[in-house]
């Protein structure tokens, strides 16, 4: 096939009225800057207005071109995307397995490639239906962008709204349609600036209406919902939490305390000391390799006895071993101690990290072994799935424990919230240190801002190595600490037992089926409008001369 051939329109495309004539190396052009104005914002979370019109120039690049190159397109542009959005994996890839820089860019570039392929079966499935119903483009090109990215597998859901934890006034509506509903806002966008610089602005008058409405309304309850939270959060209460911040080290090895401590008396615990002494109600640690919490009782006894003697709770994480079902199994789990020091409540991890903390059936396969060992190796620790979630009861604050990969699943997080929100705080607890000092940790902790504004609770993420943060529930930060640094502060967190949930947190999946269903009908309409086209190029065919 000649390049010519890539972008020249099927004579099948009569509906497709839109011709237009790019080489298509102009149109690559145009698509490598789609991908880097939808990517900017997981950089650097300033830039987060790239994302509303990034779409523009794909949609540019994609105008009559045919199916094979609209997959082409979309798929540079989603590389380009997943490159600028995780190229912190090079980072990872060295500290998990000491891979030289090439190796590491090497494995980089098939990810990215893989990944990228869900933005070109977007565009495919795309321009497969404006093919046909070109007038519906306003509608066809948000869903299939965003249904497709949704279902394509990957280690966690992409979504671009996760990157706009700065953006307050367009980030509220989460609240009602999750960040399923505001990444089909931010692709209609770009569909709409896209349709108002062209041609079809003027023959699509009623949809260009609808569409701008719709944003409009998004906006408008953004900016008032935005007012109205900040305005009832003046009469909550203010929580004083304790964040314990360790930096620790990459290490693949169970790590040695400190010199000048113990497992008994490890920094942390001398860090709760200072925070009890400066006024928290409550001390939290991060994510950790390693305490020896639930095997080592002289490390439960000493950790009692200080509680005790500050009267404060403790919420920490440690690996556990458990006997369960005639057999030792291994979890990954958040502890609750009372002020007593006693245990009183246990979170094990549900969500597990495929290739972290199990292998996925795929692995397992014959003849792949070798790729496990390779690498992955000791990085692997096989731990088992939690069964459900766990409320921890705290000052008359129930707290909703997450550890790291768990953040990143919108739904996941509303069913825990479920219908009952009042007086509920998300928690999170994450070590990002695998991930170097890169934007990683950055768009973790604005996943987990998002999370709080989706189901309208206040939120604590706390990162091992930092940025940890404490947001309220319409997304204002109310304390954050350094990066890639030691740090422990008390968080001022506003409170309120009698307010929590949103809709979205009540009716979770209600957009993702509506997103299915309208997309659905779309393929359901190009159908029927084929198989008509077809009946009437056959009665055509056999009408006498």
């Amino acid at each position: 096939m000649s390049r010519s051939d890539l972008t020249s329109e099927s004579p099948v495309a009569t509906a497709d009225t839109t011709s237009v004539s790019l080489h298509m190396n102009t149109r690559a052009l145009l698509a490598l800057v789609a991908g880097v104005l939808l990517g900017a914002p997981w950089f650097d979370q300033s830039l987060y207005w790239t994302a509303w019109f990034g779409a523009v120039p794909l949609l540019f690049a994609l105008r009559g071109t045919t199916l094979r190159a609209a997959w082409l397109l979309g798929w540079l542009t989603g590389a380009v995307y997943f490159a600028i959005a995780t190229y912190w994996i090079i980072d990872f890839v060295i500290n998990l397995r000491g891979f030289s820089l090439p190796v590491a860019v090497l494995l980089g570039v098939v990810f990215w490639c893989y990944a990228g392929l869900a933005t070109g079966l977007s565009c495919l499935l795309f321009r497969w239906v404006s093919r046909h119903l070109p007038r519906w483009d306003l509608l066809s090109f948000p869903v299939c962008m965003v249904v497709l990215m949704e279902i394509y597998p990957l280690l966690v859901g992409t979504y671009y709204a996760e990157a706009q934890s700065r953006f307050l006034p367009g980030l509220q509506g989460v609240a009602l349609l999750g960040v399923q509903g505001m990444d089909m806002l931010m692709m209609l966008s770009g569909a709409l600036l896209f349709t108002l610089l062209t041609d079809r602005g003027r023959s699509q008058r009623a949809g260009t209406a609808l569409a701008a409405s719709v944003l409009l309304a998004w906006f408008a309850y953004g900016f008032i919902s935005l007012q109205a939270w900040d305005t009832r959060m003046l009469e909550w209460d203010t929580r004083r939490i304790g964040l314990v911040q360790p930096n620790d080290a990459v290490t693949l090895a169970i790590p040695e305390p400190p010199k000048g401590f113990s497992r008994t008396y490890p920094p942390e615990l001398a860090a709760t000391e200072r925070l009890a002494a400066a006024g928290a109600e409550l001390v939290v640690w991060p994510e950790a390799r390693y305490k020896g919490y639930f095997d080592k009782p002289s490390v439960r006894n000493s950790y009692a006895a200080v509680l005790s003697r500050l009267d404060i709770p403790l919420i920490l994480h440690d690996s556990e071993r458990a006997w369960t079902n005639g057999d030792y199994a291994d979890y990954n789990s958040l502890v609750y101690l009372d002020d007593r020091g006693a245990q009183a409540g246990v979170y094990r991890k549900m969500l597990r990290m495929p290739l972290g903390e199990y292998l996925p059936d795929f692995f397992h396969l014959p003849g792949i072994g070798w790729v496990t060992r390779r690498f992955f190796g000791d990085f692997v620790r096989p731990l088992q799935p939690g069964t459900a979630h766990k409320e921890f009861r705290i000052n008359g604050m129930r707290l909703l424990p997450k550890i790291c990969y768990e953040a990143a699943f919108p739904s996941f997080v509303a069913e825990a919230v479920g219908r009952n929100g009042a007086g509920k705080v998300l928690l999170f607890v994450s070590q990002d240190n695998w991930f170097g000092e890169t934007a990683q940790p950055f768009q973790h902790a604005s996943m987990s801002v998002v999370r709080g504004v989706e189901n309208r609770l206040p939120m604590i993420h706390l990162i091992n190595n930092g940025p940890s943060v404490v947001s309220a529930p319409n997304g204002r930060i109310t304390a954050r600490t350094q990066a890639f640094a030691q740090s422990e502060i008390v968080a001022s967190m506003p409170f309120s037992a009698t307010s929590g949930g949103s809709f979205y947190s009540r009716h979770p999946q209600i957009v993702r089926y509506l997103q299915y269903g309208i997309l659905a009908m779309l393929v359901g309409l190009v159908l029927v409008r084929r198989y008509r086209d077809s009946a009437t190029r056959g009665k055509r065919i056999i009408q006498p001369r």
